[in-house]
């Protein structure tokens, strides 16, 4: 494939001129990308003109910035990025025991290519955490974009995975690239092989890490096991999400511990002066609460992707 960068520090392919509109859009707003990394602009920035559309391309461009590093080591030779959004995984749990909480620890980056579906989990600004995905479209076994925004995805292996709270563009846009990406890939045949339809990487090198493994066998990162994680909240409320680095999460759960205990412990004291069980069940719920099902719920987040516990050994 012929490539060459404009003097703006857009990477073309043959086929993508300097008269080609995209670009050109772009360069007028001074929105230069990474020269090592193959775009197909015309799907990215799917839209140039219309109220709203300036500060969009912006926005977008600023996202994709700020991922930019990572997909340098990310991509394969040839990888060509189609698309780029970022949503809010929806899990029912979550959502009942967490709240509106539940979306600071959600945020994930979708980077669709010629190839996979790459998801970063990021903070609200788009910068990247630590946990990161790939998924091959031969894994997807049903797709669909509803009319409110929310993306679900039906996997091969039976797990199922929903998204919400794109930009409006692209809640219009993402769905046809995904259906064209799809259909090529069917037409093409290609069937990789994996441990399970939604892959783990490694947050130091960005390789496979196989289902049910904890240590990155290229560069030495070890990850945290979501049983290790979840005893730790069982111990301690918020700790699993210190170790996750939930850090907000973690400190209003720090709170809300605080309080429930001295609730519990106000109604242990009760029963011990009065001998009123009620309170001992009181009590005891409440740590029920504060504790067991907090660990749950931790089990749950921490097995959803991999957190490093440990530095890549050429870091350490």
């Amino acid at each position: 494939m012929l490539e060459r960068t404009t003097e703006s520090g857009l990477h073309e392919t043959e086929g993508e001129s300097a008269a080609d509109p995209t670009a050109a859009r772009l360069a007028a707003l001074g929105v230069a990308l990474d020269p090592e990394i193959d775009y197909r602009l015309s799907t990215v920035f799917p839209k140039l003109e219309g109220w709203g559309v300036k500060g969009a391309i912006k926005r977008k461009a600023k996202l994709i910035k700020q991922i930019e590093p990572h997909l340098k080591e990310m991509l394969h030779p040839g990888e060509e990025v189609l698309f780029v959004s970022k949503g809010v995984q929806y899990s029912f749990a979550e959502q009942y025991f967490m709240g509106l909480w539940a979306a600071t620890i959600n945020q994930t980056v979708f980077v669709l290519t010629n190839l996979r579906l790459l998801m970063l989990r990021t903070r609200s600004n788009g910068r990247p955490k630590e946990t990161f995905w790939t998924l091959y479209y031969n894994q997807i076994q049903k797709f669909k974009g509803g009319w409110t925004g929310m993306l679900e995805l039906k996997l091969r292996d039976g797990r199922k995975l929903k998204f919400s709270g794109f930009p409006k563009l692209d809640r219009k846009t993402m769905p046809q690239v995904f259906e064209q990406t799809l259909e090529g890939y069917r037409t093409q045949g290609f069937d990789p092989q994996v441990s399970q339809s939604l892959e783990n990487l490694c947050s130091g090198c960005f390789t496979v890490v196989p289902k049910q493994q904890f240590d990155c066998e290229d560069c030495g990162v070890s990850f945290w096991r979501p049983r290790d994680v979840a005893l730790r909240s069982l111990f301690i409320p918020s700790w699993g999400d210190i170790v996750m680095k939930h850090y907000t999460i973690a400190v209003v759960e720090l709170i809300g511990a605080a309080i429930a205990w001295f609730i519990a412990f106000s109604m242990i004291f009760k029963f011990v002066r009065n001998g009123d069980p009620v309170a001992l069940i009181v009590a005891a719920v409440v740590l029920f609460f504060t504790h067991v099902v907090d660990a749950m719920v931790t089990y749950h987040v921490a097995g959803k992707g991999l957190h490093p516990r440990s530095r890549r050994a050429s870091d350490a």
